[in-house]
């Protein structure tokens, strides 16, 4: 009986140091899938920051709601298009009026109001010059996902299947896959800005512009956060 405690115990041990040993691979693999993903996200910020078409995308929406306020299908629609060229700074602003929703709603995100959006044209009266704004370059968005599914609430289009998702390069490049909103990645760039200062998005366009040549710059995580606001409870509930 002895000799056969002995012998578990030994097969005990090994299985221990087994595991200890895949653990420590692990944690190798890991580190270097880590600075791989940092690396290429330096890259890639590197070539839009210098090319000459890239450009950033910010897109304005509202829930699909109806004259009693109620939302038709949970989907929203774009009411606001905004795009800066990263190496020349040219801007270009285009306002609609929404094609279905009969309210704004979102104006604690974006400012905008109907009033606003009253005679401006609707989506499908400018879609040749958005397509003439952004065909062609390398476009990119924060949140670009939410922005597809907003466009295609309104036109079906593959106009933005290939642009880039900010917000998910800024995942890679600080190893944050499911909590990583607007907000802490400001914080972590140390980009000073309130979030009432975020609300016109030729403001907000600015600010990407910064997370993104801070990338490039290979800028470390800085270590302070960002100061909780009762404003608004989370940037991810309305991607930019």
């Amino acid at each position: 009986m002895d000799s056969v405690l002995r012998d578990i115990e030994r097969e005990k041990s090994k299985m221990q140091a087994d595991t200890e040993n895949l653990f420590r691979h692990y944690e190798k693999l890991a580190g270097f899938v880590r600075q791989h993903l940092e690396a290429s996200t330096i890259e890639w910020a590197k070539l839009v920051t210098s090319h000459p078409g890239a450009l950033l995308l910010v897109v304005e929406t509202t829930r699909v709601v109806d004259e009693s306020g109620y939302a038709s299908s949970g989907e929203s629609e774009p009411i606001r298009f905004s795009t800066r060229q990263l190496v020349s700074g040219e801007a270009w602003d285009q306002l609609l009026h929404p094609t279905y929703a009969r309210n704004v709603r979102g104006s604690e995100y974006h400012g905008l109001t109907m009033d606003d959006l009253e005679d401006k044209p609707r989506l499908a009266n400018v879609w040749p010059e958005i397509v003439e704004t952004l065909a062609g370059h390398p476009v990119i968005v924060f949140g670009a996902d939410y922005v597809r599914q907003a466009l295609r609430t309104v036109y079906q289009t593959h106009l933005l299947d290939d642009a880039f998702c900010l917000q998910n390069k800024c995942k890679e490049y600080y190893g944050e896959f499911y909590d990583l909103s607007l907000e802490k990645i400001l914080g972590y760039q140390a980009i000073d800005k309130k979030r009432e200062e975020l609300r016109d998005s030729r403001d907000r366009l600015s600010m990407l512009m910064m997370v993104v040549r801070n990338l490039a710059a290979g800028m470390a995580k800085k270590v302070q956060e960002p100061e909780p606001s009762d404003e608004i409870d989370d940037f991810d509930s309305h991607p930019f």
